[in-house]
């Protein structure tokens, strides 16, 4: 709470009961807490910090003397390495590396994956401050490495690190990944740079599987049944960017047919962010054109330093790997001073290159299902455009209508279970909220839950392919919640769909419906792909004089498969 006076007081309390235990394990354990209490509040408070530095370090040392007679080696593990911490913030690297080598020792005995993984990142940070990279480099992959065997326990022990998550366990990977980066750079051109950029991504890769998993609560998210494969080689034309925020710059990744390439800009993620913020809050104000200043900024940090690589490779698909902020906005509305990034690439997102499968979607022979409101319920307006939309996509392509009164929970789920749709359209209100409980989809008799609409989705998994396009129109995500994005993202995988396609905010329903319709009748006359379906659609919608503003078009984002 930012009250490190009252914290010291209490933990001065403290300090007197743990006085009065009975020596032992558990005595030894609670002085490891009070040790790192301590350390937490002396990193706030400045004035004092000689004095709580000692009473940390008597704490841990006490710690393992205790620990160390009763054989708890699990608690000797803690109190050394936590006062290899004391000593890695008083500068004492030296000192700290010797108790963390102990530390890792006593938790590799015990097979404490979750002291072990803090251990080797501990290692890892202060080889690096010894400019020592390469044994930098073998403790970061040992601690990404040990959280991977613990990671599930971590959701089912602790229900998750909720919005906490990325400063939780996040550093780990972004300095394993920002090392790697560093390296690469300075080998630029060797084969050895195309290793560590590889090895970067995949620590990275690694971070987006934990996230989602952790927004969801659900371990076997990352492991999704749809057939999972990575994307790697691509498709000629196709390109990746992979935008990497670090707090002193922005890395990018540009993944082509021939391997990956690198460009670093000179800003931080800090810096990004806000810029992004803003970005999403002035393209939701379709009566101004102020958004176009921080879609310039973002095009020229984002997509600019590889506009020779990608004009020289004759690149007419652009995917992005959105990062933490990055998510919540559209890509389709970067400006490069003369045009819409849409106007010159199909776009896709993915959460993650190895979360999805880039599979050609043949329309023709689509099993639709198509859900949608057009009356009020629940204290939520009509949506009349809804009755045309699904009507002019039932025209081009067929399938199974389910509309107001018959648009309940417990019909969805019996029609998903008894077809094997191809095509999932759900027309009505919904919303991506920063914790996955609170997110939902409007149906007449309630409010679907991610949940619900997993499984509904997933009755489909005893055949032989998935759904291939998941489509929820007119739904919304949390403004500029990067975690509520992370939901929209997660939604096709979670639901075991190879591709969703979905709106970061609430649009006229007027050019909502518009736009759906007209990407599914250009999907049924033979675009080459959803991605370009989409983009086709998007530019359509911006030559009209009435929906030229991004914020009627670009809000909707194919994510996952755009093939």
């Amino acid at each position: 709470m930012g009250a490190p006076a009252q914290a010291e007081a209490a933990l001065t309390e403290v300090e007197r009961d743990l006085a009065a235990l009975e020596d032992g394990g558990g005595k030894a354990f609670l002085l490891v807490a009070q040790g790192i209490a301590l350390m937490d509040v002396q990193a706030m408070a400045r004035q004092s910090r000689a004095a709580l530095a000692r009473r940390s370090h008597d704490c841990f040392m006490k710690a393992a003397e205790l620990a160390r007679a009763a054989g708890d080696r699990r608690t000797l593990s803690a109190a050394r390495g936590y006062l290899g911490t004391l000593y890695e913030r008083m500068g004492r690297p030296d000192d700290a590396l010797v108790l963390t080598r102990e530390a890792s020792f006593w938790a590799q005995e015990r097979m404490a994956a979750d002291l072990l993984f803090r251990w080797h990142w501990q290692a890892g940070r202060l080889h690096r401050s010894q400019g020592r990279t390469a044994e930098a480099l073998m403790a970061y992959d040992a601690a990404t490495a040990a959280i991977r065997r613990i990671r599930s326990d971590l959701l089912r022990a602790y229900g998750g690190y909720g919005s906490l998550f990325r400063e939780a366990i996040g550093p780990v990977y972004l300095e394993s990944a920002d090392l790697r980066l560093r390296q690469a750079s300075a080998l630029r051109g060797t084969p050895q740079a195309q290793r560590h950029l590889v090895a970067a991504r995949d620590a990275l890769e690694q971070l987006k599987a934990a996230e989602l998993e952790d927004y969801f609560q659900d371990d076997c998210v990352a492991a999704l049944k749809a057939k999972v494969q990575t994307i790697d080689p691509l498709a000629p034309g196709t390109a990746v960017i992979y935008p990497i925020l670090l707090p002193d710059r922005l890395e990018l990744l540009l993944s082509l047919s021939d391997g990956l390439h690198q460009a670093t800009v000179p800003v931080g993620g800090a810096e990004v962010g806000a810029v992004a913020a803003s970005f999403r809050q002035q393209l939701e104000q379709r009566t101004s054109s102020r958004f176009l200043g921080d879609a310039r900024r973002l095009y020229d940090w984002l997509v600019r330093p590889f506009t020779p690589l990608l004009e020289a490779r004759k690149a007419d698909t652009l995917v992005l790997v959105p990062d933490g902020p990055l998510r919540s906005i559209p890509m389709a509305a970067l400006h490069d001073g003369k045009r819409f990034l849409v106007e010159r690439y199909a776009l896709a997102v993915t959460p993650g290159l190895s979360l999805m499968e880039p599979k050609p979607l043949t329309v023709q022979q689509a099993e639709l299902l198509l859900a949608g409101l057009t009356e009020s319920v629940q204290g939520f307006p009509a949506l009349p455009f809804v009755e045309s939309e699904i009507k002019t996509i039932h025209g081009a392509l067929g399938g199974t209508v389910l509309e107001n009164r018959s648009f309940v929970i417990e019909r969805m789920g019996q029609e998903l279970n008894a077809a094997p749709y191809s095509i999932v359209h759900i027309a009505s209100h919904g919303k991506f909220e920063p914790e996955a409980s609170d997110s939902y989809i409007l149906a007449y008799d309630g409010r679907l839950s991610m949940d619900q609409l997993e499984r509904f989705v997933k009755l489909s998994q005893y055949r032989e392919e998935p759904v291939e396009l998941l489509t929820l129109s007119a739904c919304q995500t949390a403004a500029g919640d990067d975690r509520a994005a992370l939901g929209l993202a997660g939604v096709a995988i979670k639901a075991g769909a190879r591709s969703a396609l979905a709106s970061l905010w609430f649009i006229n329903d007027q050019a909502s419906s518009q736009l759906i319709a007209d990407f599914y009748r250009r999907l049924a006359t033979g675009a080459p792909g959803k991605a370009e379906a989409l983009r086709q659609a998007q530019i359509s919608m911006l030559k009209d004089v009435r929906y030229q503003h991004p914020g009627y078009w670009a809000a909707f984002l194919l994510i996952g498969n755009w093939r």
